[in-house]
This record gives C-alpha cells, structure tokens and sequence, in this order.
C-alpha cells in the first residue's frame, strides 16, 4: 500500500511537472504605467506595475526584473535590498509566487537625469517549472519613453528681463502703457509733449505723436535664436525660454514663441495647455537650427502685432546678427530685451 501511494504521488509529480513546464510564460503577463509623461530633471515620477499570473496552476516562482536606462536613476525611498547597480546601470528585481488567476502589484520612484525623451528601459520575468528544474526567461522593453523637459534658471540669471513688463503697475493718468500703441499720427498742437514719438518724428521728419487703443492688451513674442552654438549654450537658452516663459504665465501676459530651430512656432497664448505644449517641445529639442537669426527675424516683423513686445534668447550674435536685432529693435518704440545663453553656465 504505501509503495502504491508513492508511486501514484511521483506519477502525479511527474505529470504536474510536465504541464508546468508545458506552460512556460504563456499565462504570466506585466503592464507598466506612470503618473507623469513630462517632468523635469530630479522631479520624481511613479512607475507602476503588475504582474498577471492567468494559469490554473500556482506559479511557485517569479522573478521580475527592472534594468533601468543609464538615464533613469531610483528615489533613496526604495528599499536597498532590491536593487543592483553596476556596470550596465540600475536593477531592481523581485521574487515573489503567485497563485492561479492572481496578481503582484508594485512601485518604484524614478528621476530622470538629463533632459531628452527617455527610454525608462526593459524587463525580465522568470519563471521555472513545478520542481525548478527548467527556469525560463523572457525580455522585453517597458515601453513607456518619457519627455524630460530642462530646468528654470536663477533669478539672477534673469536680472536683463527687469522692467521690461513692468514689475509695478503704472497709473495711466501717469503714463500711458507703451503696448497699447496703435499707431502714430501728425501732431496737431493739443496732445501733451510726452506723448510725441521722437523716433518716428525723426523717420516722418515732423512731429508725430503716439495713438492708443486702451482696449489692446499687452502681448510678447519671445524669439529664440537656435543658431549652431555650444550644446551647454543651446542648453542654457533652452532654459532661459522656459523660465521667461513661465514668469509671462505668472503674470498673465499673453506670449508667442518663434525660432528659427526644432523649437518651431508656437503662436500666441496663455494658459497651462500652451506652457505644456512648450515644456513638451523644449524637452524633445535637439537642439538644432534650421535658419539663420536675420531671417527669423524678418518673419518676426512680418507677423508682428500692435502693442507686441519682444524677448530675444540668443547664443552671441554675429555681425549680421547684431544688424538683424537692430532692425527689430527699430520696428518698436518698447525695448527689446536680450537674454544671452553665453553669460552663464549650463
């Protein structure tokens, strides 16, 4: 009797055994998701995953494996016991089983290092027979790429931009606000002197005073220059649009964006979408240049609006290029500002 029990247990072992192994990882599946597709370096974003075991049998053993890109680096938050780091980059793996028609869920901290579209990297699972005899592993990618836009410069970085837009509402009773020029007219004796436009009273050759639509709002084109330069200048450009971006937003200033580069066009708007689309094309940036600044400029000018005023972020310009921004400066009675890549480091 118990010679015939321990035959029809090893038979029984025998045939688990070989539908186990028949199995393979046909029934163990793994789904990835984050909570962010757009972040900036060091802002930590979640990965999620799950592992779907859909056999009727028990999977004894599971092992998934994380090999992260050299790019994605893991928050202190997760536990040291399952990671790895060497050569090939960061591991974080897990040994878990499970049992028929059940799931393991799980989540790790990233950050991404530099700026770019990141591939967050591949996974293994494995798995193994009844007995452990003929473990089997699979590969694939996550699948997941996420847009890794650049950081906002100092404040000191941005000392040029002060005054540009006013940090102090002026009264209009005081002065009128320059962005709500329209246009200009002959000056017939009755307005105030401080409203004459001696620039356009020089080109006209006799006095010529400002018109205004108090119904105009403020708006800014920011021209980013793309020329080849430095990638650690480009880089600093990059982040000097952003964060002249993001303060325009802080003070509801409507704003364009043109370059002359794969940062392309981005017309005039205000709000979280139009930044997002921003953040999204600075992140996916080469950054190349498809055109030179004197020719961005002259479609600057072509589209220009009244009351618009200009933000120009440029690597060093050139002779032509310096002729290019004088001519802009001249289509403008405001100051243009200047932010140049060059005067920090990236």
């Amino acid at each position: 009797m118990i010679v015939f029990v321990i035959v029809c247990s090893i038979i029984l072992i025998w045939i688990l055994e070989r539908l186990s192994r028949r199995d393979d990882l046909r029934h163990l599946h793994v789904t990835f998701r984050t909570d962010m597709d757009l972040v900036e370096p060091g802002e930590a974003l979640t990965l999620r995953y799950t592992v779907y075991n859909t056999s009727p049998f028990p999977l004894l053993y599971v092992g998934l494996g994380l090999q992260l890109d050299d790019a994605v680096d893991v928050a202190e938050e997760t536990p040291a016991r399952l990671l790895t780091r060497n050569f090939t980059g960061t591991q974080l793996e897990h040994r878990f089983w499970l049992l028929p028609h059940r799931r393991f869920s799980g989540r790790v901290r990233l950050t991404l290092k530099r700026r770019g579209l990141v591939d967050l990297g591949k996974c293994y699972l494995e798995t193994g027979d009844l007995l452990g005899l003929k473990p089997v592993i699979r590969s694939r990618d996550i699948g997941i790429r996420v847009i890794c836009t650049c950081r906002r410069c100092q404040e000191e970085d941005l000392r040029p931009l002060g005054g540009l837009l006013g940090e102090v509402s002026v009264p209009r009773f005081i002065h009128e606000d320059p962005s709500m020029v329209t246009g200009y007219r002959e000056y017939p004796g009755r307005e105030p002197m401080k409203q004459i436009s001696w620039l356009q009273t020089a080109r006209a050759g006799q006095l010529m005073v400002r018109q205004f639509d108090h119904t105009v709002d403020r708006n800014v084109t920011v021209v980013v220059n793309m020329e080849a330069a430095h990638r650690r200048i480009m880089e600093q450009c990059l982040r000097l649009t952003r964060t002249v971006c993001e303060q325009l937003e802080d003070r509801h200033v409507p704003y364009a964006v043109y370059s002359n580069g794969d940062l392309r066009n981005l017309e005039e708007g205000l709000g979280r979408g139009h930044l997002f689309f921003l953040l999204r094309r600075i992140g996916l940036s080469a950054p190349t240049g498809y055109q030179g600044f004197p020719e961005l400029v002259d479609y600057c000018l072509a589209r220009r609006r009244t009351g618009s005023s200009y933000i120009v972020v440029t690597p060093a310009l050139s002779e032509t290029g310096e002729a290019a921004l004088e001519r802009l400066r001249r289509s403008t009675d405001m100051e243009v500002c200047v932010l140049n890549g060059e005067e920090k480091g990236a």
